[in-house]
């Protein structure tokens, strides 16, 4: 089931530099299509649709679709084969909640690597982006240097001295060319920083840090009275 998780993987989600709130749906609206071990499909399009509808309302209609399907939020405290144990917040309705050390089937594994993945690229894009300006504006005053130095030369009536400007020209031409390269990967960078930034606001955190809040099937309880929930293999093409 792990291999089967990775099918999210940077699949691209919002944008907007936002924390995971409890009465937020957009994160634990996501991906309504959940496969299973039989390849049964299970479709959460209408439990997202009366969540949404009853998470600002001071009564919750106790009849509901999908009873078995909550909301889990929280942070894994461990990895277990394939499944992770989580410290959760469980809620059965947008305002009624419990906390729980959960075990969570099919776990969002694609989603989490892809948090890390991109802080990662997120923490190398200042640094690069710093020395790309450093060396562009350096070579860009080497430039202009050497061409000083060739136009000099380039008029005096030594043959020599003529010689010396011509490779004070390919001088300059190398640092112009050097300089273009530089803001040409900093523009790069740049853009690449900014598509991760959105894809990273649209993956819940708390605190900078990863947090899961997705629906998940209770499935029952293991040997040490655990709650286990599944969340199913999510399926490629759910939005």
């Amino acid at each position: 089931m792990k291999s089967a998780s990775l099918i999210v993987l940077f699949l691209v989600f919002a944008a907007g530099s936002i924390s995971a709130q409890t009465n937020q749906t957009m994160f634990c609206s996501r991906h309504p299509l959940r496969i299973f071990g039989d390849h049964s499909t299970v479709n959460l399009t209408p439990l997202f649709q009366w969540w949404t509808r009853h998470e600002r309302a001071t009564r919750t209609d106790p009849v509901r679709p999908l009873a078995a399907w909550q909301r889990i939020t929280g942070t894994k405290v461990a990895d277990l084969e394939f499944n992770w144990v989580v410290d959760a917040v469980i809620y059965t309705s947008p305002s009624t909640r419990t906390n729980a050390r959960i075990i969570l089937k099919n776990p969002p594994v694609a989603e989490e690597q892809a948090f890390y993945n991109l802080k990662a690229q997120l923490a190398e894009a200042g640094p690069r982006i710093a020395n790309d300006q450093r060396a562009s504006q350096a070579n860009t005053k080497a430039a202009q240097k050497a061409e000083s130095r060739a136009q000099a030369d380039q008029r005096s009536r030594n043959a020599r001295t003529r010689v010396n400007g011509n490779n004070y020209s390919q001088q300059a031409e190398q640092e112009r060319a050097a300089a273009a390269a530089a803001l040409n990967d900093q523009k790069e960078v740049e853009q690449a920083r900014a598509l991760a930034e959105k894809q990273l606001a649209a993956i819940p955190t708390v605190n900078g840090k990863y947090q899961i809040d997705w629906f998940g099937m209770e499935i029952g309880r293991n040997k040490q009275g655990q709650l286990i929930y599944d969340l199913g293999v999510l399926d490629a093409n759910s939005p």
